[in-house]
């Protein structure tokens, strides 16, 4: 007897339209903080290179010492003008069911991670971010890559929120699904 195989394609029409989606730009604030570091980095990198040279005296010709000294100075120019163009890209939105978190501008990248997907939720306070009055809230999934978001720059009050606002989906879920009670 011969059975007839059938495997037809699966495909929801009803999927959202993440295009409509009002992604919110992350507190200005958290530009100070990026800058601070990649000034910090900068420092250290000249730093090496300045005790390498002054300790490993390299037997250079002035053009190369030159040449160094520009890409170097490129490379900073570069890593600050990435983070400026890029901080304009960092947005976020919370909707009623999941977590949507944009960023890049060489590679735009958009993340969406439905509550019912996180696993744990962390939010943290570095010592300048706590100056500015700003966190950061990280949410964790089960997959392997990608489906981890971490959102940087969030006003106090706001990643709080979003912390709160998250558990309670994902508690209410649970007690739905007949899992807790």
């Amino acid at each position: 007897m011969e059975q007839n195989f059938q495997n037809p394609q699966i495909f929801d029409l009803d999927i959202p339209d993440f295009s409509d989606v009002k992604l919110t730009s992350v507190s200005s604030k958290y530009l100070k903080i990026i800058l601070l570091n990649l000034s910090l980095f900068s420092v250290v990198l000249i730093g090496a290179v300045s005790l390498a040279f002054y300790f490993f005296y390299f037997n250079l010709s002035l053009i190369q010492v030159l040449a160094i000294g520009i890409v170097i100075f490129l490379m900073i120019i570069f890593l600050f003008l990435n983070a400026v163009i890029g901080f304009k890209f960092r947005k976020y939105a919370v909707r009623q069911k999941d977590l949507v978190y944009q960023y890049g501008w060489l590679k735009r990248s958009l993340i969406i991670v439905p509550f019912n997907r996180i696993q744990h939720i962390k939010v943290e306070q570095g010592w300048f971010s706590k100056i500015l009055n700003l966190k950061s809230i990280s949410v964790f999934t089960a997959g392997i890559n990608g489906g981890d978001i971490t959102v940087n720059g969030l006003p106090e009050d706001i990643a709080e929120g979003i912390n709160n606002l998250i558990r309670k989906s994902i508690s209410k879920e649970k007690t739905e699904d007949g899992k807790e009670a």
